[in-house]
């Protein structure tokens, strides 16, 4: 414990964060949790186990990947699903692109080789009542042929979210407290963090608007745009909940321990050279789990600084929860990403979740 608290603090000393949450997971063992920092560099406010962080892209695995797997698994859906099928509006007989729209199925959403781009500026549109995002989204064009590249993309995501939705008749925010917080001990996990617990959420950028942090409010624009709960982004939680998810995740709880869900954590295998699984990504050259985890691994990480790696080889889940695009995101390029990649690499090499 001394040496996570240890590392911890590193980060602190060398500006990779204002504050960072720890915990190392162990199957069979109470986790290992160290805490450091404080919420802003300028701050007296101690960082604490309880306090949320913005999850941002972790919402991707923690909500939309499971509650897809889960309907996969049940049957209600099909990886091979064309996307059309269950949105018809998604390709218009007149759209240039429709030959390709056809061709879009759930596994291309999930391994991210769908076509779509990275992402659409959606918060820049005005802010009217009668908006309709679907039909917005369905209309942005695709860049490439479906299962031909890969682009990570949040449309992708945000479109998965919108089927989720229709096949299950209820908000991707019911459905994530529902089937997702309360069945597997996420207690603190939300969207929209209430006001009396503002004051518990780690700030993340200075707003350029008003020169203060956003605190309790989503930091990703589109997230923020669609009223704070995305597919792609939104969900709020502190280190305790995700060590319940990772927990739920290796003993193969609920969902996790169906046949079926062994798909979502394997290579998609569509592009060549690709460590994309279905939702999750895998081990690659850049990942960054760093360069030591077991071949099997997989993960995912969050634009604020967040990341979750599973070992299912060692039986071990890494959670890094921290604000390093405090006070603005280009800090994050300075030393967050290299020093989370070695990070996991000490963790690993020294065994220290053995410790």
């Amino acid at each position: 414990m001394q040496k996570l608290q240890q590392i911890l603090n590193e980060g602190v000393e060398k500006h990779a964060w204002p504050g960072a949450a720890l915990a190392l997971l162990k199957l069979g063992t109470p986790p290992q949790i160290a805490v450091a920092g404080t919420h802003t560099y300028q701050s007296q406010r101690l960082l604490k186990e309880t306090d949320l962080f913005d999850l941002a892209s972790l919402s991707k695995v923690l909500v939309t990947t499971t509650l897809a797997a889960e309907l996969i698994i049940e049957g209600s859906l099909d990886l091979e699903t064309k996307i059309v099928q269950i949105l018809p509006e998604f390709c218009l007989p007149e759209a240039p692109d429709a030959v390709w729209r056809r061709q879009v199925s759930i596994r291309h959403l999930l391994a991210h080789c769908s076509g779509l781009p990275a992402g659409f500026p959606f918060y820049r549109l005005p802010r009217t009542r009668n908006r309709d995002f679907r039909q917005l989204l369905c209309k942005i064009a695709l860049l490439y042929s479906p299962g031909s590249k890969s682009i990570y993309s949040d449309l992708g995501i945000m479109l998965l979210g919108e089927i989720i939705q229709v096949c299950r008749q209820q908000s991707l925010e019911a459905l994530a407290q529902q089937r997702i917080f309360q069945r597997y001990g996420l207690s603190q996990a939300c969207y929209n963090p209430p006001l009396r617990l503002r004051c518990d959420c780690v700030p993340t950028e200075i707003r350029s608007d008003l020169g203060i942090p956003w605190q309790g409010v989503v930091h990703d624009e589109n997230a923020r745009w669609l009223g704070g709960v995305a597919a792609h982004a939104g969900v709020f939680a502190n280190i305790l909940d995700l060590c319940c998810f990772a927990e739920s995740l290796l003993a193969g709880k609920g969902i996790f321990g169906k046949p079926g869900f062994s798909e979502f954590i394997h290579p998609a295998g569509l592009i060549p050279g690709s460590s994309r699984c279905l939702g999750w990504d895998g081990m690659g050259p850049n990942s960054s789990g760093g360069r030591l985890l077991s071949p099997t691994s997989f993960g995912h990480t969050g634009f604020t600084g967040t990341s979750l790696w599973i070992d299912p080889q060692r039986q071990l889940a890494i959670i890094l929860l921290s604000n390093a695009v405090y006070p603005q995101r280009k800090c994050k390029e300075q030393t967050f990403l290299e020093f989370r990649r070695s990070l996991h690499e000490r963790i690993t090499s020294e065994q220290l979740y053995n410790k």
